[in-house]
């Protein structure tokens, strides 16, 4: 447990001096900014995105575990985290021929993971996700909540 503890505080120390630059060098830069959120989503927009889910274990809630934007968080509900888009934005995820909507409600995934999207738990139930852990899904973007 220590060794886990002891890597993930590298990994903390090690990241956030690098995303903290990347924040800092987007206030700058008018073309890398326009690729953010920072502008208007618009509903329809469609996107692929690399997605895993997140909440295991047999508790319906984990303990002490708010979302980003201070909700407790379900791993049954249908939400989802994505590092941009603005909370309480929903989407259309499609995978595998099954399609569910999701609410944005927290930030993650890491960069480092190399997927820009996780969903709850339920959602991934519903989607098939569960047996790969991963997939790449259809993102509709259908507008706020």
């Amino acid at each position: 447990m220590n060794r886990i503890c002891g890597v993930l505080t590298i990994l903390a120390l090690t990241t956030a001096p690098a995303l903290a630059h990347h924040h800092h060098a987007s206030r700058h830069s008018s073309s890398h900014a326009s690729r953010h959120a920072s502008r208007p989503v618009e509903a329809s927009q469609g996107f692929t995105a690399n997605a895993s889910f997140y909440g295991g274990g047999p508790r319906r809630y984990e303990p002490n575990s708010h979302t980003a934007n201070g909700e407790l968080f379900n791993m049954w509900d249908m939400t989802a985290a994505h590092r941009t888009l603005p909370m309480g934005t929903r989407l259309r995820l499609t995978y595998a021929g099954r399609s569910v909507v999701v609410r944005i409600n927290d930030r993650g995934p890491a960069v480092w993971t190399g997927r820009s999207l996780d969903v709850s738990r339920g959602a991934a139930t519903q989607l098939g996700l569960i047996e790969r852990g991963t997939g790449q899904v259809r993102v509709e973007v259908i507008g706020k909540s």
